[in-house]
């Protein structure tokens, strides 16, 4: 029988940590990117051979460079033997082309993708997120990022050229079997960065900057060097900060990122040590010292995550931190024309074991939860009761944290997101406007974006255009399922009297008897495959619907 795989080299900070140089995965521009999800395998300790999946790579994909206000096209292969997707993780895409549960790829197929790039400068991703297998896709391999450039970010004295002063840091915690293949589990106890083990990175005694993402399953990172260098916040997910914060210490969900500054200058021959400091963790979040929570030799323990060695300043080097970013402009709370209140209750685990709720109801892709009104801009109150901390993220654009338990966010969460934190106790409350894009029979999602946790703790919302599509006097009335589909089911808390099917142009094309009912279906099969609004009439109200008939 064969010896189980070392753990991460050494847990703790020792100058034998750092032997192997961190991967820079290469940095791509394209009129269409080609995108084949393949099986694969890589070698992540020498001599063991570990099954992969990769995006025309063994093991993650290359760096995406998009420009803000072009039009980005892909093709994404499926040459896997299960279905897969792509979706764009935190940018805001037409919901057709977004990527969620309902786009499925099946094997030996292709997808489609063109959308305009509208998303500010920043770092984004792109993997699966096929029902059922986002984790296991994503854990394998299946993952790359994504770098969206701007004029206003463009103008900046901020350190990009990639892989001189400006690097992909993406962190990983893997379990390995004794045979060395991966094993999805929500805590692993080895550290792959880039998906190397044991890394060193060569950066240049000046300003760099590092994108870093917690792309592991489930665990929490409390980030920090050894020594306790001070470091500057620039970006979230989703844009740049006003202003640069300083910190010691950054503690990232998983898939959480942001953008930092870090000044070299002077220090060359010199090194540092990206610690994750876990013993500062609280007991709520994976990765924290809560024996409750499933083991791992990690938990709870301080240990490094990459070892940076200072070479000589490169060329054109920037050499201090600016002042000021960009003139950041936060929806206002009085901007709101609705709050939703999202209670997150249960107990359970890490991984799978346990139920998580939203407002008493879990994932089922036949319902949809919200409806959303095109041009509104909303407040969401996340309310966790549960008995850990879960990461929540929205499909379909970027938000604001307007305040956590009644207090201001901190500066570094002040910057545009995607992925929020909501801790045991806490109510954070983000502000998200929905300006673009109707879902048109696409619906989006809000989950958790613990990668154990998703396939359960998902949400459907739809975005309908109040002109055509819905009653802005009684939204939320109706809930319509599955979308796409030939038979829908209807549900409403009313007694239903009349069921009217016109097409985007107001033509009627069915008529449907309601016969008092509160729940049925229609069968839309005689239709050309198309978007519809449905009328529900009773008891003197009106209420609408979408939905698409594939």
């Amino acid at each position: 029988m064969k010896k189980a795989l070392p753990l991460l080299s050494l847990l703790v900070s020792t100058p034998l940590f750092g032997q192997n140089p961190l991967a820079i995965p290469p940095l791509v521009t394209a009129d269409t990117f080609h995108l084949h999800v393949a099986p694969s395998t890589a070698e992540f300790y020498p001599g063991v051979v570990t099954n992969t999946y990769g995006i025309n790579a063994p093991y993650l994909g290359a760096t995406l460079e998009l420009q803000y206000g072009d039009t980005a096209r892909f093709r994404v292969y499926n040459d896997l033997t299960e279905i897969t997707t792509m979706h764009w993780n935190g940018m805001e895409v037409p919901p057709v082309y977004d990527g969620s549960p309902p786009r499925e790829v099946m094997p030996g197929t292709s997808w489609d993708v063109k959308f305009k790039v509208i998303d500010k400068a920043s770092v984004y991703l792109y993997h699966p997120h096929t029902m059922d297998l986002i984790g296991p896709q994503v854990g394998k391999g299946a993952a790359g990022l994504i770098i969206v450039r701007d004029p206003e970010e463009a103008a900046l004295p901020l350190p990009r050229q990639y892989g001189i002063d400006d690097f992909p840091v993406a962190v990983q915690d893997k379990r390995f079997t004794p045979a060395g293949q991966f094993l999805f589990a929500p805590l692993g106890d080895s550290i792959l960065v880039n998906g190397t083990v044991d890394p060193f990175l060569e950066c240049p005694a000046q300003v760099v900057r590092i994108r870093l993402l917690n792309a592991s399953t489930a665990r929490y990172y409390n980030f920090g060097f050894a020594d306790s260098t001070v470091f500057h916040v620039i970006a979230g997910e989703n844009g740049l900060l006003d202003a640069p914060a300083p910190m010691t210490r950054l503690m990232l969900a998983s898939g959480e990122r942001v953008e930092l500054l870090l000044d070299l200058g002077g220090m060359e021959g010199d090194s540092l040590q990206l610690m994750s400091f876990g013993t500062e963790l609280p007991l709520t979040v994976p990765g924290s010292g809560n024996l409750l929570f499933e083991h791992s030799e990690l938990n709870g323990i301080d240990f490094p995550i990459l070892k940076i060695r200072v070479t000589a300043p490169a060329a054109n080097p920037i050499t201090s931190i600016p002042a000021n970013l960009v003139d950041l402009q936060p929806y206002p709370a009085s901007s709101a024309n609705r709050t939703r209140t999202k209670v997150i209750a249960g107990n359970g685990m890490v991984g799978h074991m346990g139920m998580f709720t939203i407002n008493g109801e879990d994932w089922d892709m036949d319902v949809i939860n919200d409806t959303v009104l095109l041009g509104s801009t909303e407040i969401w109150e996340y309310i966790n009761t549960s008995n850990m901390a879960h990461p929540m993220t929205m499909h379909g654009g970027v938000f604001y944290i307007l305040d956590r338990n009644g207090e201001p966010p901190a500066p570094w969460e002040t910057a545009p997101k995607s992925v929020v934190n909501v801790d045991v106790g806490d109510t954070v409350r983000v502000i998200m406007r929905f300006a673009n894009y109707t879902t048109d029979g696409w619906p989006l999602m809000y989950h958790c974006h613990n990668l154990a946790h998703i396939d359960r703790m998902m949400w459907q919302f739809i975005v309908v255009d109040p002109t055509t599509s819905v009653a802005a006097e009684i939204p939320d009335v109706v809930k319509v399922f599955p979308v796409p589909g030939e038979q829908v089911n209807w549900q409403t808390p009313s007694p239903i009297t009349a069921i009217r099917v016109l097409d985007m142009g107001g033509r009627e094309v069915l008529q449907l008897p309601g016969a008092g009912r509160t729940t049925g279906s229609m069968d839309l099969s005689s239709l050309a495959p198309g978007s519809y609004i449905v009328h529900f009439t009773g008891l003197g109200r009106h209420a609408r619907a979408m939905v698409l008939r594939p």
